[in-house]
């Protein structure tokens, strides 16, 4: 009888309905579906991501604005009328800004609020101020004319005089006077402003005012400009051997 032999038989892999085995499937490279659809949608999915930065972009800046420590930050506020005395300008231009807020003094809208505000008119400024500002170089103003105060009137023919500071501060409308006083006035309240501002002191609206400063400086210097033989006489001396600086 002969001898049987033993076999080692493999299973034959099973065939799908499409007649491919497991093996087949194991073999095939990975499905492209994703890779297709990104290409067909590939302009769509650039126009979302872009309106996506832009949302992220606009969310930025409006929290920026409304967020209260960002807000100190991103907006600059000007001066209002409440805060002439303190002036605060941009641009590299000059600034005169209090240490730290001050109670605002006003004198109202006339001079019987003025006085009941504790106010008196004061000559320099040409207006009324209160008693807790600046009130430098007053004296030496209304002194200025030989001693006298500077004559007034009520209009520019000069027919009708004022007979003081007094009668001047009272008066509801427009006075004319001197060139002079008005040189005068520029002179010691450029004065006032610069011992104010360095000793830290309170500014009013008039010195706080560079519009009123540039006026009485462009004052100044027209008047200079004007032909006196005077001003042409040798009488000022000099020095050159001096060495400056700045904090």
């Amino acid at each position: 009888m002969d001898k049987v032999l033993s076999r080692d038989y493999h299973p034959v892999p099973k065939a799908d309905a499409d007649g491919d085995s497991d093996a087949t499937i194991t073999d095939r490279p990975p499905h492209r579906g994703l890779q297709q659809f990104l290409k067909r949608n590939l302009t769509a999915i650039t126009i979302i991501g872009l309106l996506i930065v832009l949302l992220l972009l606009m969310i930025a800046v409006i929290t920026a604005i409304a967020v209260e420590p960002f807000h100190k930050v991103v907006v600059v506020k000007g001066p209002s009328s409440d805060s002439l005395a303190y002036p605060e300008t941009l641009e590299g231009k000059r600034q005169c800004l209090p240490p730290a807020p001050r109670v605002r003094y006003s004198c109202g809208n006339s001079t019987k609020e003025a006085e009941s505000l504790g106010c008196a008119y004061d000559p320099l400024a040409g207006c009324w101020l209160h008693k807790e500002c600046p009130h430098d170089f007053t004296h030496e103003f209304a002194h200025f004319n030989n001693g006298k105060p500077f004559v007034y009137f009520y209009d520019e023919a000069a027919t009708q005089q004022m007979k003081d500071y007094t009668e001047l501060g009272n008066n509801p409308d427009f006075y004319w006077t001197a060139v002079r006083e008005h040189l005068v006035h520029c002179l010691y309240l450029l004065r006032r402003g610069h011992d104010v501002h360095m000793r830290g002191d309170r500014l009013d609206n008039m010195l706080g005012d560079l519009e009123h400063v540039d006026h009485c400086t462009d004052m100044l210097a027209n008047w200079l400009r004007r032909p006196d033989p005077a001003l042409e006489k040798i009488g000022t001396q000099g020095q050159t051997h001096c060495f400056m600086s700045c904090a």
